[in-house]
């Protein structure tokens, strides 16, 4: 906990801040590592180090980004895209769609923050984000981590990156947001089985295909953070 704080006290929120501000399109997280640790050489780097590193980075965006929606400004947090941008006026849709890089802007729900198409989509991508959130705010998280745990993050992070628009388009296949959570992927591969599968009267097999290579390509990917 003393060395997460006193690192963490470290940091020039403001200049990162102000590098957020300045974007004119998404950052990679190697360019906010750079703002906030400049002596840290990436390629150098041990793979504990540069996953406290990353821990560090993600707990300030997760603060900035409360901070950011005190101000209108919507932060998304992404090791590929973190940007800054407006939100939508009041009554239109924050429901935020990664593939046309806007929000919806559709007519709000009464009284929510979701037109009702994205209000039914949002309970899992909420709960996900949330967990996300709250696991880089335990500090827990960073005084617990060693050499396997950290190399079993970065190898699965490479391993991502390699195969982004595959892993990017398995989602989209399942109808489902980006998650880490494989049991929420299960869920919706169960769910499109039974709809699908030739066993359960399903008469459109290459959509079955379609959505079982997904999935499987989606279990490959996201085992490499476990091993």
């Amino acid at each position: 906990m003393n060395e997460f704080r006193e690192r963490l006290n470290q940091i020039d929120s403001e200049k990162l801040k102000g590098y957020l501000r300045s974007l004119e399109s998404p950052c990679y997280e190697s360019s906010m590592l750079k703002i906030i640790f400049p002596e840290f050489d990436l390629f150098k780097a041990g793979v504990l180090e540069l996953y406290q590193n990353h821990f560090l980075l993600f707990h300030l965006l997760y603060k900035l980004q409360d901070e950011f929606q005190q101000e209108g400004q919507y932060l998304n947090v992404h090791f590929m895209r973190t940007f800054l941008t407006p939100y939508p006026e009041k009554e239109k849709c924050r429901y935020y769609e990664e593939d046309l890089n806007s929000f919806c802007r559709a007519s709000c729900v009464e009284n929510k923050a979701y037109c009702d198409f994205h209000f039914k989509k949002s309970e899992t991508t909420a709960l996900d984000m949330l967990s996300v959130k709250w696991f880089y705010f335990d500090t827990n998280n960073y005084d617990t981590l060693d050499e396997k745990s950290a190399e079993a993050f970065i190898n699965g992070t490479w391993e991502i990156m390699e195969h982004y628009d595959a892993f990017k388009k398995s989602f989209d296949v399942l109808g489902m947001p980006e998650t880490n959570d494989i049991s929420l992927i299960k869920r919706k591969f169960r769910e499109l089985a039974k709809q699908y599968h030739p066993d359960h009267g399903g008469k459109n097999h290459e959509r079955f295909y379609e959505i079982n290579n997904a999935y499987q390509l989606l279990k490959r990917l996201l085992a490499a953070f476990k091993q």
